[in-house]
C-alpha cells in the first residue's frame, strides 16, 4: 500500500497539534498554578474544590460574625463597667447623706450629684455602635431608655419605644413548663380597658385548638391563637409567640394597651390574672442572635432590661426591684420623704406610686415628709438594695465576659479550621510546580523534536514524483 505524502502531513500535523495543545496545558497550568481552568479538566477535583471553596467562603463569613460579636462584647464590658462606676459613686453620696450630722439643705445637694448620677446612668445605656444602641435588645436602632423629670426636679428612667414614648416594665405573661395535654379545648379570656368608658372593658373569650389526639404541637397552638384573635375585637392588638423554650407567650401590641388575661390552664397559673407586657419592651429585652458555625447560633448581647432588673420582684411597687424604681426612692428619701401606705390616693394624684399586691390589685400612694424615716431607708434598705443592683450588675459583666471568652475560643478554632480547608483546597486544585516546570520542558522538547522531524521527513524530492 501506497502512502501518500498527503496522508504524512496530516498525521504529523493531527500529532502537532496533540502536542501543542499538551504544551498549552501545561503552560496555562504553570502560569495560573491550578491544576484545571475549566470542569473538563478534571470533574472530579473541580466538584471537590468547589466544595472546599464554598465552605471556606463560609468559614470567612463565621469568622466576621465572630470578630463583629466580640467587638460588641467589648464595648458592652466596658460600658457596664461604666455603669458599676456610677452605682459605686451614688452608694458613696448615700453613706454620706445618712450621717446624722448632716442638715436636709446638705441631703438636698447631695441629692443634685445624684440626679445627674440617674442621667448619667440612663445616658450609657444609650450607648451607641455603629449605629446600633447595644442595651436595644432587637429594638437596636432606637433608644432603649429615656428619662424624665417630675415638678419636684426628680430623674426618673423609663424605657422607650421606637418613637421615644415611654414604656411601662411589665413583667411577662408566659407559660410554665408547656404541656400540650393542658391546652386542649381550653377558653382563654382577654380583657381589655376601654379608655372612654372604664367601667365597660372589652372581653373577649379565644378557644384553643383540639389537642387530644396528640398530633399538634407548640407552634400548632401558637398559629390558631393567633388566627382566632385577628377574627375577634382583639384584632392587631394581641400577638401569641413561641418563646426559644418552647412556652407560649402573650404580648399586647400597643405598649398604651391595658389587657389581662384570665384561664384555668395549669400551664399559666402563675401569670393568671395578669396584665400583658407588650412588643416594644419584648424587643428591649431580646437577645441579639448571630451564626459562629454550621448550625450554631449564639446570643451575644447584653439588654438594657437586664441591666435595670437585680431582682425578682417587678410589679410596680415600692420594693420594685429595679435600677429605676430604687432611683427613685433613693431620690424620694434624700429630699426626706417617705411613702405613706396607710393612705390610698386616687390613681391621679399627682407623684402617687402604684403598688400592685400579689393578686394583681393595684394602690396609689403619695409621699410624706420624714426627715428622720428617709435617713433610716437611706441608711438600711436603700443600701442594701444598691449592694443588690451593683450584684446584679457584676453578673451581667461576667456574662457577658464567659460570652465572649467562648467566642475567642471559636475565633481560634475558626482560624485552624480554615487553614485545614485552604491546605485540603490547595492539595486538590494547586500544581506541583518543580513537576510541571519538568512537564513544561520535556513538551518543548517533544515538540521541537517533532517539528524538526517533520522537516526532514516531508522534504519533497523529484524521486516523489517519478516513483
Amino acid at each position: 500500500m501506497r502512502i501518500t505524502n498527503k496522508s504524512i502531513s496530516n498525521n504529523f500535523l493531527v500529532d502537532m497539534q496533540r502536542n501543542l495543545q499538551n504544551l498549552s496545558k501545561v503552560q496555562q497550568q504553570v502560569s495560573s498554578m491550578k491544576n484545571f481552568s475549566k470542569p473538563s479538566d478534571d470533574p472530579l477535583n473541580v466538584e471537590r474544590s468547589m466544595q472546599m471553596q464554598t465552605s471556606l467562603n463560609a468559614t470567612n463569613q463565621y469568622y466576621s460574625n465572630i470578630t463583629s460579636s466580640l467587638s460588641w462584647m467589648e464595648t458592652t464590658d466596658t460600658t457596664l463597667g461604666q455603669l458599676g462606676t456610677v452605682l459605686t459613686n451614688v452608694r458613696s453620696d448615700l453613706v454620706k447623706a445618712g450621717d446624722a450630722g448632716y442638715t436636709q439643705d446638705e441631703r438636698d445637694k447631695v441629692n443634685d450629684e445624684v440626679k445627674q448620677y440617674v442621667a448619667q446612668f440612663a445616658q450609657i445605656l444609650n450607648t451607641n455602635l455603629g449605629g446600633e444602641y447595644i442595651f436595644g435588645g432587637t429594638q437596636g436602632l432606637s433608644k432603649p431608655v429615656t428619662t424624665t423629670t417630675d415638678e419636684d426636679g426628680n430623674v426618673s428612667i423609663e424605657y422607650a419605644d421606637a418613637k421615644g414614648n415611654v414604656v411601662d416594665s411589665i413583667p411577662e405573661v408566659v407559660s410554665s413548663g408547656f404541656d400540650i395535654s393542658n391546652w386542649s379545648n381550653q377558653t382563654i379570656k382577654f380583657t381589655m380597658e376601654n379608655p372612654e368608658d372604664p367601667s365597660n372593658p372589652t372581653e373577649v373569650n379565644v378557644n384553643t385548638l383540639d389537642t387530644s389526639d396528640g398530633k399538634e404541637t407548640v407552634d400548632d397552638v401558637v398559629k390558631d391563637l393567633n388566627n382566632k384573635i385577628q377574627q375577634s375585637d382583639l384584632k392587631d392588638s394581641v400577638s401569641v409567640v413561641k418563646t426559644n423554650d418552647g412556652n407560649i407567650k402573650f404580648l399586647a401590641v400597643n405598649s398604651s394597651d391595658d389587657i389581662k388575661v384570665s384561664t384555668s390552664i395549669t400551664d399559666m397559673a402563675k401569670v393568671n390574672g395578669n396584665q400583658l407586657s407588650n412588643v416594644d419592651m419584648a424587643n428591649i429585652g431580646a437577645d441579639k442572635t448571630i451564626e459562629v458555625s454550621q448550625g450554631v447560633v449564639l446570643d451575644y448581647n447584653a439588654t438594657a432590661s437586664s441591666v435595670m432588673q437585680y431582682g425578682e420582684n417587678n410589679n410596680n411597687a415600692i420594693n420594685d426591684d429595679t435600677v429605676k424604681a430604687l432611683m427613685n426612692r433613693i431620690q424620694h428619701h434624700l429630699a426626706g420623704q417617705v411613702l405613706d401606705t396607710t393612705t390610698e390616693v386616687p390613681a391621679t394624684t399627682e407623684g402617687a406610686e402604684k403598688v400592685v399586691d400579689s393578686d394583681g390589685t393595684a394602690h396609689y400612694y403619695a409621699w410624706k415628709t420624714d426627715e428622720d424615716a428617709a435617713t433610716q431607708e437611706l441608711t438600711n434598705q436603700d443600701l442594701t438594695d444598691i449592694d443588690a443592683a451593683s450584684k446584679g450588675l457584676l453578673k451581667v459583666r461576667s456574662q457577658i465576659g464567659a460570652k465572649e471568652k467562648r467566642m475567642e475560643a471559636l475565633q481560634d478554632q475558626n482560624q485552624s479550621s480554615k487553614l485545614n480547608i485552604q491546605e485540603t483546597l490547595s492539595q486538590t486544585e494547586d500544581i506541583d510546580l518543580t513537576q510541571k516546570t519538568i512537564e513544561y520542558s520535556t513538551m518543548i522538547t517533544v515538540y521541537q523534536a517533532c517539528l524538526q522531524t517533520a522537516a526532514k521527513v516531508m522534504q519533497p524530492t523529484l524521486m516523489n514524483y517519478l516513483s
